[in-house]
C-alpha cells in the first residue's frame, strides 16, 4: 500500500509540472504532504519531517543554489543571457 502511495506522489509530481504548468518546488512540496499524511503519518510528524529534509537540504547545496541564481541574475541584467 504504501508503494502504491509513493508512486500516486510521483505520478502527482509529473502530472503538476507538465500538465498543470505548477512550479516543481510547489509540486515537491504537495506530493511529500501528501505522501506522508496518506501513509497514515500524524500532520505534526509530516511537518517536522519535511522541515528537517528541506532544512539539511538547504545546509548541504543552499550556499550553491544561491550562488547560482545571483549569477544567472547578473548574466539576465547584463543581457549575456540572451
Amino acid at each position: 500500500m504504501l508503494l502504491f502511495i509513493i508512486l500516486l506522489g510521483v505520478i502527482f509530481i509529473v502530472l503538476a509540472t507538465a500538465v498543470l504548468k505548477i512550479h516543481p518546488f510547489l509540486a515537491l512540496l504537495f506530493s511529500a504532504f501528501f505522501v506522508g499524511i496518506a501513509s497514515g503519518m500524524p500532520l505534526t510528524t509530516v511537518v517536522e519531517h519535511v522541515n528537517a529534509g528541506f532544512g539539511g537540504l538547504m545546509t548541504s547545496i543552499g550556499l550553491v543554489i544561491v550562488a547560482g541564481t545571483i549569477i544567472g541574475v547578473i548574466l539576465e541584467k547584463s543581457g549575456a543571457a540572451y
